[in-house]
Formats: C-alpha cells, sequence, structure tokens
C-alpha cells in the first residue's frame, strides 16, 4: 500500500490547509491544562509548536501530548462545525471510501482475526467505537457472519448511514453508553484515540462496555514511530486541533493498566512509514542511501520497523 492510494496528494493537501486555518482560529482562552495523559506525571516539556498547539513531552514515559488543550466541549464544536472537519466528511472520505475499503478496512478486518484466532478469543457479539459509515463492520461481517456486531458512532450523519446498513448503533460517544456497558465480548476503536480530550475517559468507556474477561483491540498513532521520529513537527500526523495524542509504548502499557485492564499487548503493524517519509520533503543521506538501495531493501526496512515496535501505526489489545 502507498500513502497517495488512500490520502491522494492533492486532496489531503487541502485538507491540512483547512486544518491549518482551523488551528490559527482557536479561541485558547478555554484551554486547559494536563498532566502527562499517559502516566499522570507533571514533568514535561514544550516539544513543538504547531499552527499555536504546543505539544509537550513527558520527561517520564516518553508521551507526546498536547497542552494546553481544547476542552471537550470546544472539541464537539470543533468537530461539527469547522471548516476541516466537514471537508474531511463531505469531500475527502466519499471519494477515497472505496480504496480505503479495499486498502485499509478489508486487511484489517483480516488482521483482526488472524489475531482472535491466534488468542483463541471466543467471540458472539462485537461493537465498533467511532465505527464511521460502518465500512470496517461490512468487512468484518464477510469474514465472520457468525457474531453480533454493533456500532457507537456519535456523529448523525454517519450513525444514520450504520443504521441503514443493517446494524445496531448507539448515537453517542463512547463516554454516554452507559445502557450497553458489560455487553460486549470484543471492542475495537480505529483510529479515535489520538483525537479525544481525556484518553483515560475513552479507554476507561472502552473497559466498561466489556464483559468480564472481554478483549478490545485499538489502533491509534504512537510517537515512537519511523516517520514521527523523522519528521518530527513537520509529520502530517502531528495536525492540531485533529490530532492531541501521541503516546509511546511504555505510555500505552501505563494507560491500559490504569483503566483497569489486566493484560495489554501493543503491537505496530504499519506499512507506510518510510513511504511516508520518503515521501516528504525531509533530506538526509540515510534517506538518500535508503531510497537508492532500492524496493527490496525499503520493504525490509519497514519490516524492521514492525517487529521492533517502530512503526507509529499502533495496535493495543487488552484483556479486561
Amino acid at each position: 500500500m502507498k500513502e497517495s492510494e488512500i490520502r491522494p496528494k492533492k486532496l489531503f493537501k487541502e485538507y491540512l490547509n483547512l486544518s491549518k486555518k482551523d488551528a490559527e482560529s482557536f479561541d485558547q482562552s478555554s484551554f486547559e491544562t494536563v498532566n502527562c495523559i499517559s502516566c499522570d506525571s507533571t514533568s514535561s516539556k514544550i516539544k513543538y509548536i504547531k499552527d499555536g498547539f504546543n505539544y509537550h513531552i513527558c520527561e517520564s514515559c516518553g508521551t507526546l501530548f498536547c497542552n494546553p488543550r481544547p476542552s471537550l466541549e470546544t472539541l464537539d464544536n470543533f468537530y461539527k462545525n469547522s471548516l476541516s472537519a466537514k471537508f474531511w466528511f463531505d469531500e475527502f472520505l466519499p471519494k477515497v471510501e472505496e480504496s480505503r475499503r479495499e486498502k485499509i478496512f478489508k486487511k484489517k478486518a483480516t488482521q483482526l482475526f488472524e489475531l482472535i484466532n491466534k488468542k483463541k478469543i471466543h467471540i458472539k457479539n462485537l461493537c465498533d467505537v467511532g465505527a464511521g459509515s460502518g465500512i470496517f463492520m461490512e468487512e468484518m461481517k464477510k469474514i465472520r457472519n457468525d457474531i453480533s456486531y454493533f456500532a457507537i458512532e456519535p456523529g448523525l450523519v454517519s450513525s444514520k448511514k450504520i443504521f441503514d446498513k443493517g446494524f445496531p448503533v448507539l448515537s453517542e460517544s463512547v463516554e454516554h453508553s452507559k445502557k450497553w456497558f458489560e455487553k460486549f465480548d470484543f471492542v475495537v476503536s480505529l483510529e479515535v484515540l489520538e483525537h479525544v480530550n481525556k484518553p483515560l475517559d475513552f479507554v476507561n468507556s472502552i473497559n466498561n462496555l466489556l464483559k468480564k474477561e472481554g478483549y478490545c483491540l485499538i489502533t491509534t498513532l504512537g510517537y515512537e514511530g519511523f516517520d514521527i521520529l523523522t519528521l518530527g513537527k513537520d509529520s502530517n500526523s502531528i495536525s492540531p486541533p485533529h490530532h492531541l495524542n501521541f503516546l509511546s509504548i511504555k505510555g500505552f502499557e501505563l494507560l491500559f493498566k490504569k483503566a483497569g485492564f489486566s493484560e495489554v499487548q501493543v503491537i505496530t503493524p504499519g506499512v507506510l512509514d518510510v513511504d511516508i517519509v520518503l515521501n516528504s520533503d525531509k533530506k538526509s543521506e540515510f534517506l538518500r542511501i535508503l531510497k537508492s538501495r532500492g524496493n527490496s531493501v525499503i520493504k525490509e526496512f519497514q519490516k524492521f520497523l514492525v517487529n521492533n515496535k517502530l512503526s507509529s501505526h499502533v495496535w493495543v489489545l487488552a484483556k479486561k
């Protein structure tokens, strides 16, 4: 998979320009100062300043986090009314939906059930938190149609699409999903954690949805990935006010343990780190030589990143 297949350059550039305008127009008077979102340490320092937003690095666990950060109310309003959010849902996603289905969701569904089978996890029902328009559930159902699928999706347009596809849907944020507490054998949430105001509240809510000894799989962005470490604040992943949270491997383990999970496994099965860096404007002797060695070496280097938890695409599998 190439970055351009899921994020066409021209379309993605327009989205990033709108995000920059949104970020620069934020009223920061309501921003909240927080401790480390992973370990609650008060010891952190500014690592990056981007579009008027400060990103701190925790000196205890190595997590990168926006601080101070928009309040929950401010973020809710942003995702409902901002130029970049509207462009993402109205313009960007419809044009790449089928490409993302083929390149992302089909593959993730296969990987998910391979992991479930490997762990010998028995599932009768599954909930997708932040399910978008329900594409991932459609792809999972093609593989396992003996499972009952449910969705939690706060977006009114998205949740209606899910309902029209025949899946039960709760049109709320996961933090307001009490009616479904202790209901599920398995919960998935793809690319949501990096956006939330309070990661601990989010992960606690995931835990609450699970039955005793149930499992969750959370996919998100991590700080200790090759592309983010190499590109720094020039990484498109560091995109305020959309992406606020970039946990370290240690940070993920601490956060999920704090939320009451008994077992936590962190893996980084990313495929785009090297492609993202080589497509950027970043110049270095290492990158020049890596590129000159050809596709076989580039693929081997990406495998090295995956095997050593050095990709920025993170999966956290946790047991209640």
